[in-house]
Formats: C-alpha cells, structure tokens, sequence
C-alpha cells in the first residue's frame, strides 16, 4: 500500500500494516486507517500515520515501558470492537507529545490506543482516572514518580 504524507511524502508499506479505528481517534473521527513504523533505531519508538489524513501522525511508544503498572480496563463494548476476549490480548501504547527536549516530552495516560494485533482494530479510549494526566512526564528525573504512576 502506498500512502501520501505530508512528514515523510509517499511512503511503502505491507498492506498487513494498515490498523482500522472504526470510530476514529479523538478530535479526528474521519481518520479511521493508520499505520506503524518505526521513528527510532531502537524499535521503542513509532509512527502512528493516518493513511486518511496526510498531515495526521502521532508518536506512541507501548504503555509498560513509560509506566509500568499502567492499566485499561477494557469493558465489553471495547472487547467486541476490538474482537478480543481478555483485555490482556489487546496492545495498549500512548501517544507522546515530543517536547523542544527530550525532558519536555509528555505522554497522555488518560488517552490510550488499544489495538487487536491480530484483527488490526484499535481504538482510542479516554479514561478517568485521577492518578494519571495528559502531560505525563516520559524522561522525569524522578524514577520514583514514573513508577508510581497509577498506582
């Protein structure tokens, strides 16, 4: 598949990369296909691209390695959008928001993406839960406040 970007022009992929939101994602509900690729060596690190809207990409990195106790808890309405049995099944990531330094970068808990890897349908969850933020801190100083996070 190929797909028009306004970042990185017209780019290649497996058309097994393409990911299905079904409802969108928050403020961007006609961008329903989307794509992953890697935007660091280390693999940690990717690309979100909406193939529907070219100027529409986000970094996500998976949950557990910003705070490792984080937690979505998905209901049934989730589980059949997602065609999973076990929340424990779906990959969940957040999206980042890439500071003027790495210090600066924030990653929003209350706005996971969850995905089926199998079914390739993800989804964009909001979630209330008062120990965690929008802005989280992803290179705190504190190690100690990044693991307590959600708790």
């Amino acid at each position: 598949m190929k797909i028009k970007t306004s970042r990185f022009g017209e780019i290649e992929l497996p058309d097994e990369s393409l990911i299905t939101f079904p409802k969108g994602v928050i403020g961007f509900p006609e961008a329903r296909g989307f794509v992953l690729f890697d935007c660091s060596d280390d693999g940690i690190f990717k690309w979100m691209q909406s193939t529907d809207v070219p100027e529409l990409a986000f970094v996500i990195c998976e949950a557990s390695l910003i705070v490792p106790n984080y937690q979505v808890i998905c209901g049934k309405s989730e589980q059949d959008m997602l065609k999973i049995s076990d929340a424990a099944d779906a990959a969940v990531c957040l999206i980042l928001s890439i500071g003027s330094t790495p210090a600066d970068t924030t990653a929003n808990l209350l706005g996971p993406i969850v995905m089926n890897a199998e079914s390739r349908i993800g989804m964009q969850m909001v979630l209330v839960n008062p120990n965690y933020s929008t802005r989280h801190q992803v290179f705190s100083n504190n190690a100690e406040e990044s693991r307590h996070a959600g708790a």
